[in-house]
């Protein structure tokens, strides 16, 4: 087990035979040594990390490069970089984060090879970024459109059993839509029934059946990609348009319930969170009733204020009346908190931020639901379909700020620990959708949720791209071709083939870990004999193999993820290389300037 509290030094010991050499370029060797412990998060068989905190007494287990480098301490400023480009790659798209940290560290390592080569910084930076648009153009050429993956995979591809009842469910769809078309032809003859009917044209497409999308994105999460797709269905026929098989990422929560199986896991219409039993006595007093709800943006206590609130200074409140009640300011706030809420008829509030202890009690007993911690997104789907104004302050509630048709229910299917009850909180016309995620081991909750949002992102950004790239390792395959080809052209930089060599064989150790990770070979030694025989079949007039191997065959990547990946990674290398460069003294030109460095 690995303890959180590990500094970057400890990181790079973790790596084995990496070891930082002294009065060199620390952080490109710091920024290779903490990529290398990453390694087996690259590719579909991932091997997790059991991450203990010995503070707190507990564990999580961990199977991606952002969970990873936030459980453990990184001390210096390269890791420190690196968990923030981590960060913004997941947050924007949820998936390309192992390929990130994998390309920054092979990189470091050929930007330090350059470097002992006597190579300039110059050079380095203008013929790798030189290389990256190679790479990105092999992107742009070689992208395929989704209606053609939507077509592949129904032709060839046998989907996996995870996804089968999801096909079957359109397929039967399909067949209902063929039999009706079928019966107005045989009545179209008669001038009573001689119309025409807009849903016959309005068929579901290829590209809106996104069950084989789904499958080509899916990345060996087959369980997690058909949530994601029950989630699209039940998206859909809540939208005006049902034909629209679209996911909108902004419509989607998750729910996480320990104690339970994973095959509990469900997505359910509506916002589904865990309240206690006492509030669970609320619900089951509420339930079946039509409700008015109230939406507050931040915290709902006494010493709340909004962002942007500045006290005036130097002034002191006086009275001229001594406080002879012994009445707090805050028992006085929740006596006009709760006299606000009575006016109303206020039956459930939704609050973005927390609760104050002494509303929370008290509201138990007046029969009001208070929900803390409610995305921002879900407060804006309920103000949408309730036409309710969300407020800063309980006191701000007016008649524009009750929201009506509001239903709560408890979901007896689902109760985790520690007495925790599922509550299902639903208003007409939304299309807001849960998704409960449950798991007899508490320890891998988060890893399934992680992996529920990258296969939901990785669905969405298809249909948004409208293109995928050839997956398993086959785009990178591509690009070491081409940069092969581009260095045999006439370059008026001599050391610029030698980049693009150094370039090419940090690809091959990509696709080499990609496909021992998969299991499809036993050592790197033989993954390198393969792509070596690949490359001189292209040498003899053949097209590359855009499938490697049985076990690729139809995987496919997102373009912007990929691409954004490779971009962040190759900015990270040239920050590091830039800084390690400018703290460098005693340097002068023409001298071999990599031999003896000194640091301040």
């Amino acid at each position: 087990m690995a303890s959180p509290r590990k500094q970057c030094s400890s990181a790079v010991k973790m790596c084995g035979s990496a070891t930082v050499a002294q009065r060199r370029h620390i952080g490109l060797q710091q920024l290779e040594a903490i990529a290398a412990t990453t390694h087996g998060f690259l590719g579909p068989n991932k091997r997790p990390k059991f991450i203990q905190d010995e503070d707190a007494r507990d564990a999580m287990l961990v199977s991606s490069c952002s969970r990873l480098l936030e459980c453990i301490e990184l001390g210096c400023s390269v890791g420190q970089l690196l968990l923030e480009m981590v960060q913004a790659q997941q947050k924007l798209f949820h998936s390309g984060t192992g390929a990130l940290v994998f390309l920054a560290g092979v990189w470091s390592r050929v930007a330090l090879e350059c470097l002992n080569r006597g190579i300039t910084v110059l050079d380095i930076k203008t013929v790798m970024r030189k290389g990256l648009e190679v790479c990105l153009e092999v992107c742009k050429q070689s992208a395929v459109r989704v209606e053609e993956v939507s077509c592949q995979k129904l032709k060839d591809c046998k989907p996996t059993s995870a996804l089968k009842s999801d096909m079957q469910d359109r397929k039967m769809q399909h067949m209902d839509v063929k039999h009706s078309q079928n019966l107005r032809l045989t009545l179209k003859h008669s001038r009573h029934f001689n119309f025409h009917d807009a849903q016959t044209e309005n068929t579901p497409t290829a590209l809106n059946d996104v069950t084989h999308i789904a499958q080509a994105v899916s990345h060996g999460c087959d369980s997690s990609m058909h949530l994601v797709l029950k989630a699209c269905k039940l998206q859909s026929k809540n939208t005006e348009n049902a034909q629209n098989r679209s996911l909108d990422i902004q419509k989607l929560v998750t729910c996480l319930i320990p104690g339970l199986s994973e095959g509990k896991s469900s997505v359910l219409h509506g916002f589904v969170t865990l309240l206690s039993v006492e509030q669970a006595s609320v619900v089951r007093h509420l339930q079946g009733q039509a409700l008015n709800i109230a939406l507050v943006n931040g915290d709902l206590c006494e010493k709340y204020h909004h962002m942007g609130f500045n006290r005036p200074g130097n002034v002191v409140r006086i009275t001229d009346r001594a406080n002879m009640s012994g009445v707090s300011l805050e028992e006085r706030w929740t006596e006009d908190a709760l006299r606000k809420l009575h006016e109303f008829s206020i039956d459930v509030v939704l609050v973005s931020g927390t609760a104050g202890m002494k509303l929370k009690d008290r509201v138990l007993g007046a029969n009001v639901l208070v929900i803390e911690g409610v995305k921002s997104s879900i407060l804006k789907d309920f103000s949408t379909c309730t036409g309710v104004v969300p407020v800063s302050y309980v006191t701000q509630i007016d008649e524009n700020c009750v929201g009506q048709g509001v239903t709560v229910s408890q979901l007896r299917d689902f109760s985790g620990k520690n007495d925790l009850v599922a509550v299902s909180i639903v208003t007409a016309n939304t299309s807001l959708v849960t998704a409960v995620i449950s798991s007899s081991v508490s320890a891998k909750l988060q890893s399934l949720e992680d992996q529920f949002w990258s296969c939901a992102h990785r669905l969405h950004q298809a249909l948004t791209d409208g293109k995928l790239l050839h997956g398993a390792g086959t785009t990178e395959l591509l690009c070491i071709q081409q940069l092969h080809q581009s260095k045999q052209t006439e370059m008026e930089n001599p050391q610029e083939g030698v980049v693009l060599e150094l370039m090419a064989e940090a690809w091959m150790d990509y696709v080499s870990t990609l496909m021992m990770n998969s299991g499809s070979v036993a050592s790197k030694a033989e993954t390198w004999t393969a792509i070596a025989h690949q490359m001189r079949h292209y040498k003899d007039g053949d097209a590359i193999s855009m499938q490697m191997d049985a076990d690729g065959a139809g995987v496919y990547d997102n373009v912007t993820v990929k691409s954004e990946a490779w971009r962040r990674a190759l900015d990270l290398v040239f920050l590091v290389l830039q800084s390690d460069t400018e703290i460098i003294t005693g340097v002068s030109e023409g001298e071999n300037v990599y031999r003896e460095l000194m640091y301040l």
